[in-house]
């Protein structure tokens, strides 16, 4: 028999929000599977939902998960390797097998890559989300129990994720100990249940680090006892998830869909992301197109507004200057307002020519978020792979003086995938000089046109 576990928020009347039925081994054909579709559309009912997604994590032996030293390759060639040669890399591959894998640790150039990878069998998937489809459902991704309990632990014992670590998960038949390295799962080994494998796991993990144990109350105590007993000492769950890390299942349902570990995907799966991220690259760059074009208008028509209320205004003041031109102090002061607002005019920043020149100096590669300016200063927020070659074009830019970072470089993480340097760089607007001019009566004056 096999059973399932699944947990959501909406179990309120379930103890630990948990909900559980009993299965039927798949049949061997692997082309449906009954016992799970009828447990599905039960756990549909119970939830009150016609339509939903859900994250799976496989118990073992359903998968195996194995740290493996690979030479460096890409995400797409370590997929492939992994699945042409899966019976080579994993013990109890057997058949057509849907892998995955996450890097274990920071890679050194020259050096082999460190990976935990994972296997399944592709007929076991294949039921599963064909079950899960028959009952209504959507199933987001599958990975190892192994991926939910690394991400379990790093919610269970916080301070985990800044360092290297041990997570135990104690259960009745054996124990799972799971190497977290910066948050990260490093490496997975198993044990025998209890505590007879205590004097092999402290020797593992050795008497300085830090480790975690869930599972199982009574296995959970006796290896507990057995671990103090070799001088190592463990620490237990506390706060939101403790009832739900007494039971290995309920806490990698609990904790399903993380990015802790690796996940199993198909090379049609994996073809789906690429082509997802490429189509909300282009989204995002026709959005930022669009609002850069939109800034451009919004500011032109900004200049030329001000420039109808300055011929407005000019328009206004003629008749008054033609019938008070009475008196030499009169005229100066006439002549020095009308300097004023030429002064005002000419030394304003031209912002669509500013605004164009951003536009054809910023590199490939790169596009800019959002333009703020402000008197004579410039403030441009944009992502670029490589945010230097922004700073080092728009310090040649003709018309941009003190171009300066505004605040530090961040690396960010795109929602399509990839990271890109977000960065805000101030710059200012040199102002033209204004030019005087000599009145006839010896005043300084600006050049007067018609309005």
């Amino acid at each position: 028999m096999t059973e399932i576990c699944a947990a959501d928020v909406r179990l309120r009347g379930a103890a630990n929000r948990a909900w559980r039925a009993s299965l039927e081994p798949p049949p061997s054909d692997g082309a449906t599977w009954p016992s799970l579709a009828s447990a599905l559309s039960d756990l549909a009912r119970t939830l009150g939902v016609t339509e939903g997604t859900l994250d799976i994590s496989l118990m073992p032996p359903l998968t195996e998960v194995r740290r493996l030293d690979l030479p460096p390759l890409t995400d797409a060639e370590l997929q492939r390797l992994l699945a042409r040669n899966a019976s080579r890399y994993f013990v109890n591959a057997r058949g057509p097998q849907i892998v995955g894998a996450s890097a274990a640790a920071r890679r050194v150039r020259g050096r082999p890559a460190p990976v935990v990878a994972a296997a399944a069998s592709t007929r076991l998937v294949v039921s599963i989300r064909a079950a899960a489809q028959q009952a209504g459902w959507t199933v987001e991704g599958v990975s190892p129990a192994e991926s939910a309990w690394a991400g379990a632990a790093l919610a269970l014992w916080p301070a985990f994720a800044r360092q290297n670590s041990y997570a135990l998960i104690a259960h009745d038949d054996r124990t799972d100990l799971l190497q977290l390295e910066e948050g990260r799962l490093a490496a997975v080994r198993r044990f025998r249940a209890g505590s007879a494998d205590a004097a092999m796991i402290a020797d593992t993990v050795g008497p300085s680090a830090r480790v975690g144990i869930a599972g199982t109350p009574t296995a959970r105590r006796e290896l507990n006892v057995a671990l103090t007993g070799q001088g190592l000492t463990t620490s237990g769950p506390s706060g939101e998830w403790a009832a739900a890390a007494e039971r290995g299942d309920l806490l990698a349902a609990q904790f399903a869909g993380g990015e802790v570990g690796p996940t199993l995907r198909t090379e049609s799966s994996i073809a789906l992301e690429r082509d997802n991220a490429r189509k909300a690259t282009w989204t995002i760059l026709g959005t930022a197109a669009a609002l850069f074009v939109v800034a451009a208008l919004i500011q032109l028509w900004g200049v030329h507004h001000q420039l109808d209320i300055v011929r407005a205004e000019r328009a206004k003041i003629r008749p008054q200057l033609s019938s008070t031109l009475v008196g030499r102090t009169t005229v100066e002061a006439t002549y020095r307002h009308l300097a004023a607002l030429s002064d005002a005019e000419r030394s304003a920043p031209q912002w669509s020519g500013v605004i164009g020149q951003l536009s054809e100096s910023v590199p490939e590669g790169a596009y800019l978020a959002a333009i703020h300016a402000r008197g004579d200063s410039l403030l441009v927020d944009g992502l670029a792979a490589h945010a230097a070659r922004v700073f080092d074009a728009l310090e040649k830019t003709h018309g941009l003086i003190e171009v300066r970072a505004a605040s530090p470089v961040r690396r960010e993480l795109q929602d399509g995938g990839g990271t890109l340097d977000h960065f805000t760089i101030s710059a200012r607007v040199p102002r033209q000089a204004p030019v005087e001019l000599t009145s006839p009566a010896g005043a300084p004056s600006a050049r007067r046109s018609s309005p």
